[in-house]
């Protein structure tokens, strides 16, 4: 039987070595604080976690240190900031540096990861390039036996099937998922739509200044038997300040 879950869901952090790279930085600190915090069952990283592929070997190893924090199973796919191309930050990383505990969905077709503790499983497709001949949904399998069934996908959302933009991810795909949650990347806006059983979600960002917003936040997401997928906005840094309080 499946046992309920919490997840924080993050995506688009952008890390980079630029002037308010440090703030980018502190933001995804943030974003392990809230997991850690949260005693959250999953970690997922929906997309670009690099702004480029030209950062720095200081800003790798600041990621290793902040996922090796985190003690729960953490399952992330690139976007079309980080894509998996010659260049890609991502492809030169070696996550076991971070821990046992970080999987790396880097298969073009889809890969699919079981977590048996959790009994759960997380998909998702890796990015080879952002255009319109991919399909982030594309190939998304069965759910497996009773188990929790959970998707991840960079691109953009659209009821327009034909709309000439790349990355699609239409209501129709999302509904034939089946995933009892879909961890998606890729808008810098805190955005929910549910089809069919599927819960999607957009977390919004963790840095403020690249939503143009006022707090940076995640998604808190929580499985429960009977019920389904929940998904709420959590602002960041709001830990820190009850602690300096």
């Amino acid at each position: 039987m499946n046992r309920p879950l919490k997840i924080v869901h993050t995506s688009d952090v952008h890390l980079n070595d630029e002037p308010r790279g440090v703030e980018v930085r502190d933001a995804f600190a943030q974003v392990v604080d809230t997991v850690i915090d949260t005693a959250s069952d999953l970690f997922l990283i929906a997309g670009d976690l690099f702004d480029h592929n030209d950062v720095s070997r200081d800003t790798v190893e600041f990621v290793y240190q902040q996922l090796a924090r985190v003690s729960c199973p953490t399952v992330m796919i690139v976007g079309n900031h980080d894509v998996w191309d010659e260049r890609s930050v991502v492809k030169r990383m070696d996550f076991r540096r971070a821990g046992r505990h970080v999987t790396l969905l880097n298969e073009a077709e889809g890969k699919q990861v079981v977590i048996p503790e959790l009994h759960t499983t997380v998909w998702g497709r890796c990015m080879l390039d952002h255009d319109l001949s991919n399909k982030p949904m594309a190939g998304a399998p069965a759910r497996v036996a009773n188990m929790w069934h959970i998707g991840l996908a960079h691109g953009m959302y659209t009821d327009e099937p034909d709309l000439q933009r790349s990355s699609l991810i239409t209501p129709r795909e999302i509904e034939a998922s089946g995933f009892d949650y879909l961890a998606l990347g890729h808008v810098h806006a805190h955005r929910q739509m549910r089809h069919g059983e599927t819960l999607a979600c957009y977390p919004g960002v963790a840095a403020a200044h690249i939503g143009t917003i006022e707090h940076g936040c995640v998604a808190l997401v929580t499985l429960t038997p009977g019920k389904g997928a929940k998904a709420v906005a959590h602002v960041l840094g709001e830990e820190r300040a009850r602690k300096r309080a």
